[in-house]
C-alpha cells in the first residue's frame, strides 16, 4: 500500500491519497490504473477495484496494476458528489492545483502519484446514490472500451469534446497519450452485485486485450454506439415513480419517462417525457425516490 499526504484538517486528521500495487509475476505489461470514487456518492467502482485487488493478490499477471479505490476521501466519507469541504466537483480541475481549493490540491496530488504514473487508465463512475447508469464512453481506447462488454457506448463529438471533458481524468492522460477507457455503470438503491460482477469480467477482458494475462478475450455483445445524451431533469420536487427502467432498450420520442408525485398530496405534480426521437435509456431511477428539482432523472442516448 502506497500513502501520499495531501492535507492536515482543523480537526487534526490526515488526509492520504491511498495507493495498491500489485506487480505481476509473469513478466514485462503496462501499468494499468484503475479509479473510483472522484464523486464521493458512487462507490460501486470502490467495489469493483476490492473485487480486483482479491482477485489478482497472487499476482498471476503481466505489468503492474495501480489501484485507486478512493480518490475523494472527505467526498467519499459524505457520500456526496462534490467536496463537501469547498464544494467543489472534483473531475472538473484535473490536473490540479496546490495553491488552489482543497479540491484543486487533492487533484493535483491524485495527478502527480498516479494519472502520471500509468500506461492506461480505467476510470470508474456510478449513477450515484438515486440513479443508476449503464454506458461506456468511446476516446482513444475504442478497442479496449469495446471490450469491457458494456451493450451502450457513447462517442462525444469531437468538436464538443474538449469542452466535455476538460478538467477530468482522462483529460490529463489523453494529454499524455494514454489509452483511458471511462466506465459508467451502476448505482442506485438496488444491489450492485450483478454491476461489480460485470466490472470483474469487464477489468479483466481488457486485461486480456493487453495481453496481461492468458485468456482469450470476449467477444463483445451486440453494441450501439450512441453520438448524443439528453439529460432529463425534473422541475419538481418529490417522488420520482419510473416507467423507463431498462437500461439499453429504445424509447420513443414522447413517451413516458416517469412521474413526481408530491408525498404530501399524492398528486402528480409532473409527468416526465422522453425528448429524444428514438432514443436509449442510459440512466434511470429504478426504484421510488426522493428528487429535488434540477436533480439527475433520465438520461437518453441518441444515434444518427
Amino acid at each position: 500500500m502506497l500513502r501520499f499526504p495531501v492535507a492536515t484538517m482543523a480537526s487534526g486528521a490526515e488526509i492520504a491519497v491511498i495507493l495498491h500495487e500489485l506487480k505481476g509475476k509473469k513478466g514485462d505489461g503496462p501499468t494499468v490504473g484503475i479509479c473510483a470514487a472522484i464523486h464521493g456518492n458512487e462507490p460501486t467502482g470502490t467495489e469493483i477495484i476490492l473485487d480486483i485487488a482479491r482477485l489478482f493478490k497472487e499476482c498471476d499477471f503481466r505489468g503492474r496494476l495501480l489501484l485507486l479505490p478512493v480518490a475523494n476521501p472527505l467526498a467519499f466519507e459524505a457520500n456526496s458528489r462534490n467536496t463537501p469541504l469547498d464544494d467543489v466537483n472534483m473531475n472538473r480541475v484535473f490536473p490540479g492545483n496546490p495553491g488552489g481549493w482543497f479540491t484543486d490540491h487533492l487533484a493535483q496530488v491524485v495527478t502527480d502519484e498516479f494519472l502520471t504514473k500509468i500506461d492506461v487508465l480505467i476510470d470508474l463512475h456510478a449513477g450515484g446514490e438515486h440513479p443508476t447508469v449503464d454506458y461506456i464512453y468511446i476516446r482513444n481506447a475504442e478497442n479496449l472500451s469495446r471490450g469491457f462488454g458494456s451493450p451502450m457506448l457513447y462517442r462525444a463529438d469531437p468538436s464538443k469534446s474538449g469542452t466535455i471533458f476538460a478538467g477530468t481524468s482522462v483529460d490529463v492522460t489523453e494529454g499524455r497519450g494514454v489509452p483511458s477507457v471511462t466506465v459508467e455503470l451502476g448505482g442506485g438503491v438496488i444491489d450492485q452485485t450483478p454491476y461489480t460482477q460485470r466490472g470483474i469480467v469487464g477489468i479483466r477482458n481488457i486485461m486480456s486485450l493487453l495481453e496481461m494475462i492468458d485468456d482469450a478475450p470476449l467477444p463483445p455483445p451486440a453494441q450501439t454506439v450512441l453520438n448524443g445524451i439528453t439529460t432529463v431533469r425534473p422541475t419538481q420536487g418529490g417522488f420520482l415513480e419510473s416507467v423507463a427502467v431498462d437500461l439499453g432498450r429504445p424509447v420513443p420520442g414522447d413517451s413516458l419517462l416517469g412521474r413526481v408525485v408530491s408525498p404530501y398530496t399524492f398528486e402528480v405534480l409532473e409527468e416526465i417525457a422522453n425528448p429524444v426521437p428514438d432514443g436509449y435509456l442510459i440512466l434511470s431511477h429504478l426504484t421510488r425516490n426522493l428528487v429535488h428539482p434540477g436533480d439527475y432523472g433520465y438520461m437518453v442516448g441518441s444515434v444518427e
